[in-house]
């Protein structure tokens, strides 16, 4: 009984944690550290970017003279590498905050190796090492634990869903940008198979004469698909940025749009993933309209905060978009509800709660 009250009394009040990544700007570490600021916690940055063996030989000499000073080690998204490092000189608690598994992102979404080959094995390893030495994971859905659990063999009371929330310094809600004259519908994010893009071209062409306009925003893995099926279909409806925008422009444009496209595509990894852009259009305000997956649906509800239409299906997502042109009543609701679970859930403060409840 002693053992417990003196565990509630340190982990109600301040708690010092040490959180290394490779980029603390990603959202999923973004918002967690400054939640936990705002919450009252101290946190200590560290983003290590450099290359080859000397990196660990320089976080072993940084945090070993001040290593009892942390109540927990917190490892960021896409940094598993550094778990068994840490693991090696730290034997309070390592939380990782994953979202997903590496080989998933790199084998099942962006096939960098095939399934069978050495490369998909080195990143299954990575995984299952950073899994197996964490105290506790942060995932981004019950499904990704239910697939986390199977595939790496995790036992499931080390696996917490988290979900990602933005970076509030960048994305919020401002009721002085004003939308666009034509009706705009947006499409943010990396060219993924999981994206959809495609479906959102096609659905373009098919709305070419009905006064709806696409903002595309992004670049990346889907370009083979993307050129050639815009010099095919030639929509004049949309505007296609490809550079990368200053975080203050992306956000006006953003809500100068009328909708907010989510991933598209009828592809497995949707059951598990939630993308970004689904907590950046709660935070703007946008009305989200996605395709039909387990995983965001464990977050929004189908015609209260978000609106749904059947995966890869560009006839069906051109009908949805047309009947909410002409009914932007609907709209205007479901940006009211998406927003309204946003800041009573989602803020990087009611984020950092929910991760201290779940981790100590």
């Amino acid at each position: 009984m002693a053992i417990i009250i003196a565990n509630l009394v340190l982990y109600s009040n301040t708690m010092k944690f040490y959180y290394l990544s490779t980029n603390n700007s990603y959202p999923q570490n973004r918002h967690l550290i400054d939640g936990l600021i705002e919450n009252g916690h101290k946190v200590f940055e560290v983003e290590e970017k450099s290359q080859g063996i000397g990196k660990y030989i320089k976080i072993i000499k940084d945090f070993w003279p001040q290593r009892h000073s942390y109540d927990a080690v917190i490892i960021g998204l896409t940094s598993p590498h550094f778990v068994p490092i840490i693991r090696l000189i730290f034997f309070k608690k390592i939380i990782y905050n994953g979202g997903f598994s590496q080989y998933e992102a790199n084998i099942i979404s962006r096939a960098t190796n095939k399934k069978m080959s050495l490369g998909a094995l080195k990143w299954w390893i990575k995984d299952f090492i950073s899994f197996l030495l964490s105290s506790k994971i942060l995932l981004e859905s019950n499904a990704q634990i239910d697939y986390i659990h199977k595939l790496f063999f995790v036992p499931r009371k080390k696996l917490i869903r988290a979900w990602a929330g933005v970076d509030e310094k960048e994305f919020f809600f401002d009721k002085n940008i004003e939308k666009n004259k034509k009706f705009t519908v947006l499409f943010r994010g990396r060219f993924l198979p999981e994206s959809g893009i495609d479906t959102v071209i096609k659905t373009a062409k098919l709305l070419e004469k009905e006064d709806v306009y696409f903002l595309i925003i992004g670049h990346g893995f889907l370009y083979k698909i993307v050129n050639p099926l815009m010099e095919k279909l030639h929509p004049k409806n949309i505007n296609m940025i490809e550079k990368t925008l200053s975080f203050n422009d992306l956000r006006e444009k953003m809500l100068s749009c009328h909708i907010s496209l989510g991933q598209l595509a009828n592809n497995k990894r949707l059951s598990r993933t939630l993308p970004c852009k689904l907590f950046e259009s709660l935070a703007l305000k946008l009305p989200y309209l996605t395709g039909k997956n387990t995983a965001t649906l464990e977050l929004l509800k189908e015609n209260q905060t978000c609106l749904v239409v059947e995966p890869a299906n560009p006839k069906k997502l051109a009908e949805k978009i047309l009947y909410l042109k002409n009914n932007p009543e609907i709209l205007e609701n479901i940006a009211e509800q998406g927003y309204k679970l946003y800041k009573e859930k989602l803020t990087s403060k009611q984020l950092a709660k929910e991760f201290v409840r779940s981790c100590f």
